[in-house]
């Protein structure tokens, strides 16, 4: 699925709901529409025709009470006062009418009576009929029932709207709920949404960066696929692609390097022989010069095979053939060789070189010479960063506590500490000691130390053996590098017993 169709189902998803709230809001708009339009048109309009009713009864009552007040100021008037209630009365008989069947039984009553009293007074003797006590009694009643059944007819109306209110502000109450509902909803379903999204395309690429970074370090194992909109995937192809093509790049680097160093090695081992035999007078006596020459000659022949025997050292490692094992191996031993290997060295820098060992050790199944010569490589670093009269430390002691990351439990270890008294490590130079070919300036030495292989060899043997190198970081004057050795763990199934020897002794120095 593409990054494109995970956002329309995103959208689509968050509009569903916004399109349910909206579709509820509406519902309970035309709901609370309907109460009004139901009060309106059933329950006021019954109230307007009860109250034109009524004010056509009253209306006789005033003409009534007008045609009284007249009769006493002049008793001739009754045939004029008879017809000023004519039109009330008019008007009382259409609303009766045409309303009569649907208004309150009281206000229908009181208003037949009023009709039928206004029959009555018209009809002859008008103002004697006005003047008469008993229906003037009976007027009396039937105001004071015109205005009670007015007075129940209001607060009728009057529960009504406040049953109609509460039912509104029911349905207002329960459309906010909702809308609640669903806005707590809609947050639920964005941060779903977004999590998913996120989670989708994140969480690929952290995993392709992961395996990028590893690519750029020279770990050239096979991209795992990731998941994701189609467009991470094909990132991770292309990413694959890359990897395989700088994976087989890499094995021809390796197998060239290999092949050159291996054709080097011969002529380079024969010139070193034949420059021995000359300083030692074999092929005749040397003036002094004549010696210098020859040292200087020397001295370049190992650094050339020093860098060759590194090259070989490191294709030999990569190819997982440079582990040989052997039974009943002194590590003690192994480290008073490495040491002496690396003494002329020391002793041309003017460095001193010292060795404490700590807690007894028993044979054990080892690669020495392997050993030998990644402890060499420590020593010839810590050597190179030191300045003349300096020492450079070696303690080995027994531990139950391995490396940083492996499990220790139930194992012993070996713990071999390089320290030296130089310089130091600078900060921002940590995370890459163990790159190859890095090197870098020393102290307010301008020269590079060694070709930058001598660390990572180091590493890569005592992880053959399963164990580790790593800087401490501990305060003071120098570098502190140490070393863990398993001395009763079986070493990883990758490397056979019986692979290729490693280098000879006059071979082994550090690069």
């Amino acid at each position: 699925m593409r990054l494109v169709q995970r956002l329309l189902i995103s959208h689509a998803l968050l509009t569903a709901v916004l399109l349910g709230a909206a579709a509820f809001a509406v519902v309970a708009l035309v709901r609370m529409t309907s109460l009004l339009t139901e009060i309106r048109e059933e329950h006021l309009g019954k109230v307007q025709e009860e109250e034109a009713v009524h004010q056509a009864a009253w209306g006789i009552e005033v003409a009534a009470r007008h045609a009284i007040l007249a009769c006493e100021r002049d008793p001739t008037v009754g045939p004029r006062v008879a017809s000023s209630m004519l039109a009330p009365l008019h008007q009382l008989e259409t609303l009766l009418a045409e309303h009569g069947e649907s208004i309150q039984p009281s206000i229908r009553s009181t208003a037949d009576h009023y009709r039928t009293y206004a029959r009555y007074v018209i009809e002859e003797n008008t103002c004697a009929r006005l003047f008469d006590p008993v229906m003037r009694e009976k007027r009396l009643s039937w105001d004071e029932s015109l205005t009670d059944a007015w007075i129940a007819i209001v607060h009728s109306l009057h529960e009504v709207v406040l049953e109609r209110e509460a039912e509104a502000y029911a349905i207002g109450a329960t459309a906010i709920g909702v809308g609640l509902v669903f806005g707590a909803l809609a947050v639920l379903a964005a941060w779903g949404v977004a999590r998913w999204m996120a989670r989708g395309v994140t969480r690929p690429l952290e995993l392709l960066s992961t395996q990028a970074q590893q690519v750029g370090q020279g770990n050239f194992n096979p991209i795992a696929p990731v998941g994701g909109p189609l467009e991470v995937q094909e990132l991770a192809s292309e990413l694959e692609r890359t990897r395989a093509r700088l994976a087989e790049i890499d094995q021809l680097k390796d197998a060239f390097v290999a092949s050159v160093s291996h054709d080097l090695r011969t002529p380079l081992t024969r010139l070193r022989t034949a420059l021995g035999l000359m300083a030692d007078g074999t092929t005749g006596p040397l003036n002094e010069q004549q010696r210098r020459v020859v040292e200087l000659a020397r001295s370049a022949c190992e650094r050339e095979i020093r860098l060759v025997s590194a090259l070989l050292d490191m294709s030999r490692v990569k190819s997982g053939k440079a582990l040989r094992r052997e039974a009943g191996c002194l590590l003690d031993d192994v480290l008073l060789r490495a040491m002496e290997d690396m003494r002329s060295e020391a002793d041309a820098a003017g460095v001193e070189l010292e060795l404490k060992t700590e807690g007894a050790l028993s044979p054990a199944l080892l690669d020495g010479a392997l050993i030998e010569r990644a402890v060499a490589n420590l020593l010839g670093n810590a050597i190179r960063v030191s300045s003349r009269g300096q020492k450079v430390r070696m303690v080995r002691t027994v531990t139950q506590e391995g490396p940083p990351g492996h499990d220790a439990s139930g194992s012993s270890w070996a713990r071999v500490v390089v320290r030296d008294e130089g310089p130091g490590v600078r900060p921002e130079e940590r995370d890459r000691l163990f790159e190859r070919f890095f090197t870098s300036p020393v102290g307010n030495n301008a020269s590079t130390p060694g070709i930058g292989l001598g660390l990572p060899l180091a590493r890569e043997m005592m992880r053959m053996h399963g164990g580790e190198v790593a800087l401490l970081d501990e305060p003071g004057p120098g570098a502190a590098f140490a070393v863990w050795i398993p001395l009763d763990r079986p070493v990883s199934s990758r490397y056979s017993s019986d692979a290729t020897p490693s280098l000879s002794p006059s071979d082994r120095s550090p690069a």
